[in-house]
C-alpha cells in the first residue's frame, strides 16, 4: 500500500522536474512513510518520464522492494499501490520459467510478470492495485485500476499531451501544474448523490481512471478501455440449497485467507454486524480487533462486538465516542479530504485508533451488502417500480404535487416519477442526497452556473453493467450499489481515510475472483432477504452471538448535531454550513455534514467561497 505519481511529457520537461517531484513526495508523504523513491527519464530519443513512489512496507519490509522498481531486463519501469494477494503463486511460476526473485516484494512479481506478458497479465491477478508501468524501448506506458477500484487513480491530460497521474487528486493540485478550477458537472453530481460519481473530480480536467480499466499513453495519445467485467449465473440456474453455502463458504475462507499475506500483523475492523464478524469467524488465527462504541444505543454495537471477539479469540480495542471526543478528530479529518463525500468520518477515526494500538494492516467488512443482498435497496427498489407502474399516467399529476412540498423524500420521490421507471432512477431516489430541483436551488443561491443533470463522461458510462451479464433485477441493484454508492463513496473514502494515518486497509469482501465464485450461484439465492447465505455459510456466529438488526457503521449526527453545547453543532468551529434557500430541507444530519464538507474542500483547494449561512 502506497502512493504514487508520475509525469509523462512527449517533450522536454524544461528545467524543473524536480521541483515537481518533490512537490509530489510531499503531498502523498502521508501514504508512505517508510520509503520514497523517485525515477527520471530524460532523454533526447523520445518522451520524458518522471516516477515517484511513497512506500507503506507491507510485504518484504527491506530496501528490495524500493520503488520505482526496474525489471531484470532493465526494459520496464514500475510504480505500484496496492497488493496482490496471489504473488505467491504468481512468483512459482516465474521461477519456473527462469527468472531469479531479488526481493519478496508483490512488487518484483508484477513487474516481471507485466514484463512478459504485458496487458493480458491483468487477468491473472487478485488483489487491489493501481499502477504505471513504463517501458523505456517503446517509450510507452501502461497504467491500470483493479476490477471494483479499492486504490485509485487520477489523470490529467495536458493541452500538449502529457500526463500527469497520482494516487490522490490534492497531489496532482499540489504540482502546480493544474488550474484550481471547479468542475460543476461533478459538483451537481456530488449535491444529487452525496460523492463525486466516478470517473469526474472536482477539479476541471482531471478525472480517475474508472474500476476495472487500463490505460495507453505514447507520445502524447491517451486511450483506455475495460479489462474486468463482471459475469453472472445464466437465466434459470440454480445451485442445490445444500450446496450453496458449502460453495460460499469455501470461497470466502480462500478470500479471507489471501488477504492476510503480508510481513505485518493484520487487525480487523470489528462493528458487530454480520460482515465484519464473519471475517473473524473465518480467520484462521486470533486477529486485533478494533471497534468504536456510542452512549446512544441505537448505533452502539460495541458490547456485541467485545463479546464476538472474545468468543473468536481476538485481542479486542474499543474506542468509546460522544460528541466532544469525537470533535478531537475533526481538525484532522477536514484536512485528510481528498473528494468530499457524505460519509468518511468513521474511517477516518477507526483508523486513528488502529495506529494508535500499532497495527498496520486492518481487514473491513465493507462489501458485504453489495455481495449478499443486505440493503433496504434490495426491497425498496422493486417496490418503487412497481409504484411507477401502477400510477400509469396520472404519476405526472402526482409528481407536481410532491415537488411543492418541502421534504427530502417528497422531492426525491417527486423527481423519480417524472422519470422513466428504470433500476437507476429508482437507486438515484432511494440513495439521493437532493432532488434535482433543489440542486438547481441550490446553484443559483451560490451563484454557479452548471448543467441542469450531469451528462454522460465523454468515455462510455463506466458505472453501466455491459451487455453481456445480462443480470436479474436483484443483481442490477446490486451492481449499482457497487459502482455508484461502494465505489465513489465507502471504496474512496476507505482509502483516503486510512492512508491519512499510513495505514493499509483490505477488504475481502471485495474481491473480483471471490465476486465470480459467488455469482455463480443465482442471484435469488445469493442477494435473498437478511444475507440467508451469509449466515448459512458461517452459522457459527449464530451460536456465538444473537443475531441483531441491520445499523450500518454509522455515527450519532443527528443527536450530536442538535444536543445544546455539542462541538459539533454547525456553525461551531470549522464547521460552518453555505447560505442554503429557505425551503431546502436541511433537517438530515447527512444534507448539513454533505454541504459542510463541500464549502470546507472548495475553499481550501479551489479557493472558492460559498457564502456562509447567516
Amino acid at each position: 500500500m502506497c502512493g504514487i505519481a508520475g509525469w509523462l511529457n512527449p517533450d522536454h520537461f524544461g528545467p524543473h522536474p524536480l521541483t515537481i517531484a518533490d512537490l509530489l513526495h510531499a503531498a502523498l508523504s502521508h501514504r508512505g512513510p517508510d520509503d520514497s523513491g523517485s525515477w527520471q527519464e530524460d532523454s533526447p530519443e523520445g518522451p520524458k518520464a518522471l516516477l515517484i513512489h511513497r512506500r507503506l512496507a507491507i510485504q518484504d519490509l527491506s530496501a528490495a522492494g524500493h520503488q520505482p522498481m526496474v525489471s531484470a531486463c532493465g526494459r520496464y519501469v514500475l510504480v505500484f499501490n496496492g497488493e496482490i494477494y496471489n504473488q505467491l503463486q504468481l512468483r512459482i511460476e516465474l521461477e519456473a520459467q527462469g527468472h531469479r526473485f531479488h526481493s519478496g516484494s508483490d512488487t518484483e512479481v508484477l513487474l516481471e510478470l507485466l514484463a512478459r506478458e504485458g496487458e493480458a497479465a491483468l487477468t491473472r491477478l487478485r488483489g487491489m492495485y493501481a499502477f504505471c508501468l513504463w517501458d523505456r524501448q517503446r517509450h510507452s506506458a501502461l497504467l491500470a485500476r483493479d476490477p471494483y477500484g479499492i486504490k485509485p487513480l487520477y489523470l490529467w491530460n495536458g493541452a500538449s499531451g502529457e500526463l500527469l497521474f497520482a494516487s490522490e487528486v490534492r497531489a496532482l493540485l499540489a504540482s502546480g501544474l493544474i488550474e484550481r478550477r471547479l468542475d460543476s458537472r461533478a459538483l451537481v453530481g456530488f449535491l444529487e448523490t452525496g460523492s463525486v460519481p466516478e470517473p469526474l473530480t472536482l477539479v476541471a480536467g482531471v478525472r480517475s481512471l474508472p474500476p476495472g480499466h487500463c490505460g495507453a499513453w505514447q507520445e502524447g495519445r491517451w486511450s483506455q478501455r475495460r479489462h474486468w467485467q463482471p459475469s453472472y449465473a445464466p437465466a434459470g440456474a440454480t445451485v442445490p440449497q445444500a450446496e450453496a453455502p458449502q460453495r460460499a463458504r469455501q470461497a470466502l475462507e480462500r478470500s479471507v485467507q489471501a488477504h492476510l499475506i503480508g510481513d505485518v500483523p493484520v487487525g480487523l475492523f470489528l462493528s458487530g454486524g454480520l460482515d465484519s464478524s464473519a471475517l473473524l469467524a473465518l480467520a484462521p488465527t486470533p486477529l486485533t480487533t478494533l471497534s468504536i462504541g456510542f452512549a446512544q444505543q441505537g448505533f452502539d454495537e460495541s458490547q456485541r462486538a467485545a463479546q464476538l471477539a472474545r468468543h473468536f479469540g481476538a485481542q479486542h480495542v474499543p474506542l468509546q465516542l460522544d460528541a466532544p471526543a469525537a470533535a478531537e478528530f475533526l481538525s484532522g479529518f477536514l484536512g485528510a479530504i481528498d473528494q468530499p463525500s457524505v460519509d468518511g468520518f468513521n474511517s477516518y477515526c477507526v483508523s486513528a485508533l488502529a495506529r494508535r494500538e500499532g497495527v498496520k494492516v486492518v481487514l473491513s467488512g465493507l462489501g458485504g451488502d453489495e455481495l449478499f443482498g443486505g440493503y433496504p435497496s434490495f426491497r425498496a427498489i422493486p417496490r418503487l417500480l412497481r409504484l411507477h407502474r401502477s400510477l400509469g399516467p396520472g404519476r405526472v399529476s402526482i409528481a407536481r404535487v410532491l415537488a411543492r412540498r418541502r421534504t427530502h423524500r417528497a422531492r426525491r420521490l417527486a423527481a423519480f416519477l417524472a422519470d422513466a421507471a428504470t433500476p437507476e432512477a429508482a437507486h438515484r431516489c432511494q440513495r439521493g442526497l437532493f432532488a434535482p430541483d433543489e440542486v438547481r436551488q441550490l446553484l443559483r443561491h451560490w451563484q454557479i452556473d452548471a448543467p441542469l443533470h450531469v451528462p454522460a463522461p465523454p468515455e462510455a458510462d463506466v458505472n453501466e453493467l455491459p451487455a453481456v451479464a445480462s443480470p436479474t433485477l436483484a443483481d442490477r441493484i446490486a451492481w449499482l450499489e457497487s459502482s455508484r454508492y461502494m465505489g465513489p463513496q465507502l471504496l474512496r473514502d476507505s482509502d483516503t481515510y486510512s492512508m491519512a494515518h499510513g495505514l493499509e486497509l483490505r477488504l475481502p469482501l471485495v474481491d473480483a475472483q471471490l465476486f465470480g465464485e459467488l455469482t455463480a450461484i443465482p442471484g435469488r439465492q445469493r442477494l435473498a432477504p437478511g444475507k440467508r447465505l451469509l449466515q448459512r455459510a458461517v452459522p457459527e456466529l449464530l451460536k456465538a452471538v444473537p443475531l441483531e438488526g441491520k445499523r450500518g457503521f454509522a455515527f450519532p449526527f443527528q443527536s450530536w448535531f442538535e444536543q445544546p453545547g455539542s462541538p459539533l453543532r454547525p456553525g461551531h468551529g470549522p464547521l460552518v454550513l453555505p447560505g442554503c434557500p429557505a425551503d431546502i430541507d436541511l433537517r438530515p444530519w447527512a444534507r448539513r455534514w454533505a454541504l459542510i464538507v463541500l464549502r470546507h474542500w472548495l475553499q481550501q483547494h479551489l479557493g472558492l467561497a460559498l457564502p456562509a449561512s447567516p
